[in-house]
């Protein structure tokens, strides 16, 4: 994919750095609490499978589109 010069300046990138590194670290702590409190990593290891078929089914499977 090309982004075109100057479509991307500097205050986007702060903005995009501080976006990820904030999600990261929340889905870090959330993922702490489920292991330390909630049932381990095997409710973990549970929970990231059935997100992840479901993310497949709604938007690999699910989506026909007419021809």
């Amino acid at each position: 994919m090309h982004i075109e010069p100057g479509v991307v300046e500097g205050a986007k990138m702060i903005l995009a750095y501080a976006t990820g590194t904030a999600a990261l670290l929340y889905t870090a702590r959330m993922s702490q609490k489920i292991v330390t409190g909630d049932g381990g990593m095997k409710a973990l290891a549970l929970r990231g499978a059935i997100t992840t078929a479901l993310v497949l089914a709604f938007f690999q499977v699910l989506p026909h589109f007419p021809r």
